[in-house]
């Protein structure tokens, strides 16, 4: 019998959890739990695993588990050197995070943009979400280019932008981990350095808090060579900047990832892992990629009205918002994190058919109709 220790937070992690496995739920507030007598260990990014916070290791832990598709909460180098296995759900979020920026975009360019136009976009990270982002706005005909250095290395079909030509672009958005260390380090990847003479419509930061310079970045804002910026990460997560978040045009407290499928498939991942490294059965249990039909009400829609009844983009703007004058603003970032219901991506969605016919960018986002 296999003994784990999982986040109770994982989505449907009783479901998916391979048979003859040992269960343990524990709250990721009060800390890591006790780990003896355990040999797995599910964890989510609020759970940092190091030398601070795990300075002994049991013996019998030989699996590590994170449902996220980054792993900066880890230190895989002290943890591998232990002995133990770790896992990762790379990816499991790319077209939830793909979809929040797609949906920035057109709520940006719907206040500001009379003229429809996006401009060019440079998009920071080319990997799994990344890359789900580039489809997107292909999809819809916009241009962009793909900056990634480290992915040109282990992959000769990819050619990465220069640096040059990415930070010649209208628009940013950033799909990196967080690296502090190493050849490619992303740590205040955008800086003063780097803002400096430069002019940019919208920054989107939908990766890692840290990646933007936030102070840099509040300081082109406040000369003007940010015009807008987004914000779904922060440097002190969970506590946040009160400053950046009032002056962003959206700020939500890092659930771009956040949907129905990716929870599922970032929880079956990290679990199927568990079952392949012990040589166990993984979990039989299917769960249906059920659609909701949104009984949209026959009244006069625009562009952003139909969008935010289809995704919760500006309820978790308006909800970090009325977080700001909180003394406990990080305990409650971490509620709105675990408590708000998970969205469904637009593929799963149905409306009726007049409004997609009126409304084609929800076509091109995946949204189908009601049969």
């Amino acid at each position: 019998m296999i003994h784990a220790a999982a986040d109770q937070n994982l989505y449907k992690i009783k479901e998916l959890i391979p048979p003859n496995v040992n269960l343990r739920l524990y709250d990721p507030s009060e800390g890591i739990p006790d780990l003896t007598g355990i040999d797995a260990l599910l964890v989510r990014t609020v759970t940092h695993l190091n030398a601070e916070t795990l300075p002994h290791i049991p013996s019998g832990l030989k699996f590590i588990g994170t449902g996220s598709s980054g792993t900066d909460h880890l230190d895989n180098e002290y943890l591998e050197s232990h002995g133990i296995k770790l896992s990762s759900a790379n990816g499991c979020n790319a077209r939830s995070v793909a979809e929040y920026v797609m949906t920035a975009l057109l709520l940006w360019r719907e206040k500001f943009h009379n003229d429809r136009s996006f401009g060019k976009v440079g998009v920071i990270g080319a990997g799994k979400a990344g890359s789900a982002v580039i489809e997107l706005l292909t999809s819809f005909d916009i241009e962009c280019v793909a900056y990634d250095p480290p992915r040109e290395i282990r992959d000769p079909k990819f050619k990465s932008a220069s640096l040059k030509e990415v930070l010649s672009c209208d628009i940013l958005t950033f799909h990196v981990p967080l690296n502090r260390k190493g050849e490619y380090p992303t740590y205040h990847w955008l800086n003063d350095s780097k803002l400096e003479g430069k002019t940019y419509k919208l920054v989107i930061n939908a990766s890692r808090g840290g990646v933007v310079d936030e102070q840099a970045l509040l300081k082109a804002h406040g000369q003007g060579n940010v015009e807008h910026f987004i914000l779904d990460v922060w440097e002190g997560e969970p506590d946040f900047s009160v400053t950046a978040a009032e002056q962003a045009f959206i700020a939500t407290p890092h659930i771009a990832g956040y949907s129905e499928q990716a929870k599922i498939n970032a929880t079956k991942m990290i679990c199927d892992d568990l079952a392949d490294f012990f040589g166990l059965q993984r979990s039989s249990t299917k769960l249906k990629n059920i659609t909701k039909n949104e009984d949209l009400a026959h009244i006069q829609y625009d562009l952003t009205k139909l969008i935010t009844r289809l995704h919760p983009i500006l309820g978790y703007d308006a909800a970090l918002r009325d977080l700001i004058d909180r003394p406990d603003k990080d305990v409650l970032f971490r509620n709105l994190r675990n408590e708000w219901p998970y969205r469904f991506e637009y593929p799963f969605l149905r409306i009726r058919n007049e409004l997609l016919m009126e409304f084609q960018e929800l076509q091109k986002l995946g949204v189908k109709p009601i049969l």
